[in-house]
């Protein structure tokens, strides 16, 4: 009888289903990639509930309409992806809405969250204490009576904590959302601070930061003009989206030219946002 050999001889297909096994562990533990952001018309149901929950009047410059839904994924500060960010702007600008948040993810730039300020009862102070980036919210200036930015949903607030409203100076400086005294030395650079995406921001049309501004500044907000504002608002949405991406295009082009953020925004600030 011969004798049995100290090793059997190899069996290619064992290897084969041995690395497959692995394969499939890897894959189960990979992260789910998440969705590209997606812009689409609000629904009639939709309107109704941001008219009943304050955020949308019968006097503002853009009705339903005007606006659009841009949902999409977001990285938050617990380190996880999450699907359910959700920001109403002006139609016009929605595309470039969703590559700034696609942007964002990619960045792995955090959020706290992101949700339509109908949530709070049209209420920006406690939007902002929730740290909710938003835009849409038919309303005046902080403090004023003119129109904002946010309700022609050309304005989005970001991070309202790690980037808060300040007004006044000493004793006198008021400073919004609560938290956000943690915030005011800028060069300490940490994670949700709008400092490190404001060309995100320019490079699709979002041209005005209010850290730029002396008082008040407004770390959180990012903006088109007044002029492009009311313009976008007069014309038919598919005009107002060609004269805006238009825009967006001469600036990008004057930036690859080697000017500077300032340089090739010529628009003038308001006094509030």
């Amino acid at each position: 009888m011969p004798l049995e050999p100290l090793c059997k001889p190899f069996k290619p297909r064992f290897a084969i289903v041995a690395l497959l096994l692995v394969f499939l562990a890897l894959l189960h533990l990979m992260p789910v990639a998440a969705s590209a952001a997606e812009a689409a018309p609000i629904s009639k149901a939709f309107c109704e509930e941001m008219k009943n929950h304050k955020t949308l009047t019968n006097h503002g410059p853009v009705g339903c309409d005007r606006l659009a839904s841009v949902k999409f994924s977001y990285f938050g500060f617990d380190g996880r992806v999450h699907a359910d960010g959700e920001i109403i702007v002006m139609a016009a600008v929605a595309a470039r809405v969703a590559r700034i948040f696609d942007r964002l993810l990619d960045l792995r730039f955090p959020l706290t969250k992101a949700q339509p300020i109908n949530r709070y009862e049209g209420d920006d102070d406690a939007s902002m204490a929730d740290n909710n980036t938003s835009s849409f919210n038919d309303r005046p200036v902080a403090g004023g009576t003119s129109l904002s930015m946010h309700a022609y949903g050309l304005a989005i607030d970001l991070n309202p904590v790690q980037n808060p409203f300040l007004e006044g100076a000493g004793a006198m400086r008021h400073v919004s959302p609560d938290g956000g005294d943690k915030y005011l030395d800028r060069k300490d650079i940490r994670p949700g601070m709008a400092e490190t995406v404001v060309d995100v921001f320019a490079d699709n049309g979002f041209l005005i930061w209010g850290g730029d501004w002396h008082d008040p500044i407004d770390y959180q907000h990012f903006q088109l003009g007044r002029e492009m504002a009311e313009q976008l608002a007069r014309l038919p949405s598919a005009a107002a989206r060609d004269v805006f991406e238009k825009r967006t295009e001469q600036y990008r082009q004057c930036r690859q030219s080697g000017k500077t953020r300032t340089a090739c925004n010529s628009t003038p600030r308001p006094s509030k946002s």
